[in-house]
């Protein structure tokens, strides 16, 4: 059986394109000369449809990937397809249902910016190959053993992991261009039988501590509250409900309330918490199917949990249960740096954010408890924030028209608001995969 190379970059997300297809021929020329006895494929796509039928395709003549090499963009859950204006992502469950023919010992390598701090492990105990991939950003350069500037598209050309002003700051951006030091070897994942819980279960009791009164996140309960539709007997899903403190607050004004989580043991918080409401319930979900009928539900909110779901296909079962006219609010955070135009709403944001923690005393003192836990620690690993760009692209993609806000900042990470509007307007999602 003829052992396969399979190279694919992308060709329209972001900026790069035309660098990405130099650095693929520079890799296809390379790997002919080291692997004369095999074949080496290299393949051009735009979105995700393309790359699943070039794995069936190798599926269908019984060709195996010894090595399989993506070139492209990434954000913190992988690869990106598409454009800007219509972003694709392979969601964790489309992944699992992804049958990719690796051989025996076959490798993936992911030459992309952050591709090692979350998707290469997933990837490798997903798919029981090593694989590999870069922490720090990309950068293209003529050498792939030290940063050296390329005038032109021309080979050979590489990506390397490298540390520059994004990483590492000035430091980092005078090492890379000046010195050209900083180069990042390729971190290796090996298949794990480890298993991973990516769930709250084991700080489900310090969450619920902290959040008994969903009001302590006043940014959020606000804007939710001046978002909620101008309708009696609404039907509301929570989708990442946690330990039910939203449905709970908003009990008195809804006429039934369901909220969905992976967590067992936070689902188990919620019902007690929701004991004296015989209208709101609580079931588990392991992935994006929606228990509910078609058309059952006036409202959904995601508050705090958007970044861990399954985008797509999840969003093609809110359009499902949504009735006519129905929409989706949701809050979350972002990881983007402040800018130095945005340090006077940040210095107020954080003026606001300390008087809120001296007002809710018990809620400070249990939230710190929590962020310390070396379980919490450990569940955020496995759950990444998305960054900023990631999420606004995908979201005004999807609703057209509709814009994602910011509701507070910080250094590092900002809360972002989105109310979709009517959910007939939603941009349709079929074209992407499945």
């Amino acid at each position: 059986m003829k052992r396969v190379h399979l190279i694919v970059h992308t060709t329209h997300y972001r900026k790069g394109s035309e660098q990405f297809a130099v650095i693929a021929q520079t890799m296809f020329n390379e790997l002919s000369q080291e692997h004369p006895d095999d074949e080496v494929i290299l393949k051009a796509i735009l979105g995700k449809k393309e790359l699943v039928a070039i794995f069936n395709e190798l599926s269908s003549q019984n060709k195996r990937i010894s090595s399989y090499h993506f070139i492209g963009h990434a954000g913190m859950y992988g690869p990106m397809f598409g454009t800007v204006e219509y972003p694709e992502q392979f969601s964790p469950y489309e992944l699992e249902k992804l049958d990719i023919p690796f051989d025996e010992d076959g490798e993936a390598y992911f030459h992309c910016c952050r591709s090692a701090r979350w998707f290469a492990p997933f990837f490798a105990n997903l798919h029981k190959v090593t694989t590999y991939g870069y922490h720090n950003y990309t950068a293209f350069t003529k050498s792939k053993k030290k940063y050296q500037r390329i005038g032109k598209n021309q080979p050979p050309m590489y990506a390397i992991g490298c540390a520059g002003k994004k990483s590492h700051g000035w430091i980092g951006s005078i090492k890379k261009n000046i010195f050209g030091i900083g180069l990042e070897p390729m971190s290796k994942f090996e298949f794990s039988d480890q298993e991973q819980d990516r769930t709250y279960n084991k700080v489900a009791h310090l969450y619920d501590a902290v959040f008994q009164d969903i009001k302590v996140r006043e940014d959020e309960w606000n804007w939710i509250s001046s978002h909620l539709p101008d309708k009696s007997g609404l039907e509301v899903l929570d989708i990442g409900c946690g330990n039910g403190a939203l449905l709970k607050e908003l009990a008195p004004k809804i006429k039934s309330g369901i909220g969905l989580d992976l967590s067992v043991d936070l689902l188990e918080l919620a019902e007690n918490n929701n004991s004296d409401h015989d209208y709101i319930s609580f079931k588990q979900v392991k992935g994006p199917n929606l228990p509910l009928p078609d058309s059952s539900v006036d409202l959904i909110i995601s508050m705090l949990s958007f970044r861990y779901l399954d985008w797509d296909p999840l969003m093609d079962e809110i359009k499902r249960v949504l009735r006519p006219g129905g929409r989706i609010l949701i809050v979350d955070m972002v990881a983007v740096p402040a800018t130095p135009m945005q340090y006077p709403r940040l210095l107020l944001d954080k003026l606001k954010q300390k008087r809120q923690l001296k007002k809710y005393p018990e809620f400070a003192k249990a939230l710190a408890e929590l962020v310390a836990h070396p379980d919490w620690k450990k569940m955020l690993k496995y759950n990444p924030i998305r960054a900023e760009h990631e999420m606004k692209w995908y979201l005004e993609s999807r609703f057209p028209g509709r814009k994602m806000e910011k509701i507070n900042i910080g250094f590092n990470s900002s809360i972002i608001a989105f109310d979709s509007g009517n959910i007939e307007h939603i941009q349709d999602i079929h074209l992407t995969y499945p």
